[in-house]
């Protein structure tokens, strides 16, 4: 039987591992798995590397979920700060909740003389299109530069339908089947595991898998001799790979390689984020899940009040916040700095009233936040894939197909890639096996 090595142990190479069953072997850089979806604790409060809740419109991703671990549904609860305020999310459609008349106007001025945004050139055309000059400068475009940079236009517009939600008298809601994904609205009903963090879904799943090597980081691949090598000095054969790793990084990796495919690697543009794990000495008294802010002074683009996320949690003793801050808000910021205006934005926000109710405040740097839709990406990772897939590499996932997806997107389409490879369509694995480690060769 063909030997199949998966490298990474987060959503999508869990999904293909599922799906592969016997015929793979997991290798997993760290000592947990879930990748950008795991979950943290510090000092008693529970923190997703992001913001993450379960919602899908994949049916099998949704029952392999439900089936793996016990989930708590509720409404969304979202907001958008915008001038001094709290209205719900999105902004284009709750605007006029703003006690600003004259912001109110221009917007629905704009609004009114909008259009569908067919044929946009580029991201920021297209929100200017879609929502009008009020919506566009009022939230829209600060907003999106506070994220993604001051230069929108680098951006493709092909990603939109499934993120930025429709404009007031629009109608739009959340797909639970059909296979696209729709932004999320007020009135999406989201889930999340009813005891402990995000990453406890890939904890449940990775139980399911057949054989999976926890600490195996990769240090190169052979393709000619068909080995890898791993940072602990364990070998590895196989015939064919499915990575999950960052294709720039993996690139690296590969022995003999053309240069130019690492150079095409290189054009393709990643979001570093800086993400602010604050702990409070008490629940937190508001029902909010998630706060989006265009505003200057307040740091971070997104707040994750993850302790609202489940009864849990909010039952817990001290509760947990997430900043999330990207490259051009905090050029030029320093760590403890960021932690001071992490203070001052709580308060700001209402979900503190004193400093002194925070009990710690950390800093995490994840160099790999959201990669880039700019309009080349998809033609860069294509000659990627190809050449590698001649190779007996595949690639998957979030960075591994550089695609601005979901956990569970990155799942399913582990899944699909796991099945191609099986030859087969056939069941998924429904009971957890032992988990194994050690390498096969040394």
């Amino acid at each position: 039987m063909e030997r199949i090595l998966i490298l990474g142990a987060g959503p999508s190479g869990i999904g293909a591992a599922l799906a592969l069953g016997k015929r793979c072997t997991v290798l997993e850089a760290g000592d947990r798995v879930g990748g950008g979806s795991g979950s943290i604790e510090i000092d008693g409060a529970v923190f997703d590397l992001g913001g993450h809740s379960f919602h899908t419109p994949h049916p099998e991703v949704r029952q392999l979920v439900y089936g793996a671990v016990e989930m708590y549904q509720q409404k969304r609860q979202a907001r958008c700060y915008a001038f001094g305020q709290m209205i719900d999310y999105p902004f284009q459609r709750n605007y006029r909740q703003l006690s600003d008349a004259q912001v109110v106007e221009e917007c629905a001025r704009g609004l009114k003389q909008a259009g569908d945004a067919a044929g946009a050139a580029n991201f920021e055309q297209y929100l200017l299109r879609r929502f009008g000059a009020g919506i566009a400068r009022h939230f829209m475009l600060p907003y999106n530069r506070k994220l993604w940079g001051e230069d929108l236009s680098r951006l493709a517009v092909s990603w939109t339908g499934e993120r930025v939600a429709a404009p007031e008298n629009q109608r739009e809601s959340f797909r639970k089947a059909g296979g696209v994904r729709k932004p999320l609205h007020g009135d999406t009903i989201v889930a999340y595991p009813a005891r402990g963090g995000f990453g406890e879904v890939y904890t449940a799943l990775s139980r399911r898998i057949a054989d999976l090597r926890l600490g195996q980081a990769v240090a190169r691949i052979d393709p000619r001799s068909r080995t890898l090598h791993t940072r602990s000095n364990a070998t590895y054969r196989w015939h064919r790979i499915i990575s999950t790793l960052p294709v720039d990084r993996l690139l690296e990796m590969i022995e003999g390689i053309d240069p130019a495919l690492r150079q095409i690697a290189a054009g393709l543009e990643r979001l570093p984020l800086r993400m602010v794990f604050v702990v409070i000495d008490h629940p937190v008294d508001t029902p909010i899940q998630r706060i989006y802010s265009a505003e200057a002074h307040i740091p971070a683009h997104k707040i994750a009040i993850n302790h609202n996320s489940s009864d849990y949690l909010r039952r817990l003793p001290r509760h947990g916040v997430m900043l999330e801050v990207s490259p051009g808000t905090r050029s030029g910021v320093a760590p403890e700095d960021l932690k001071t205006g992490a203070a001052e934005t709580l308060r700001t926000l209402g979900i503190i009233r004193r400093a002194e109710e925070i009990h710690s405040i950390h800093v995490r740097d994840v160099p790999y936040g959201y990669p880039v839709p700019t309009h080349d990406f998809s033609q860069r990772v294509q000659r990627i894939q190809q050449t590698l897939e001649e190779l007996g590499i595949y690639t998957v996932g979030r960075f591994g197909q550089w695609a601005y997806i979901n956990s569970d997107e990155a799942l399913y389409r582990g899944l699909q890639l796991g099945r191609r490879l099986a030859g087969q369509s056939g069941r998924l694995p429904s009971s957890p096996m032992r988990q194994r480690g050690g390498p096969l060769r040394r």
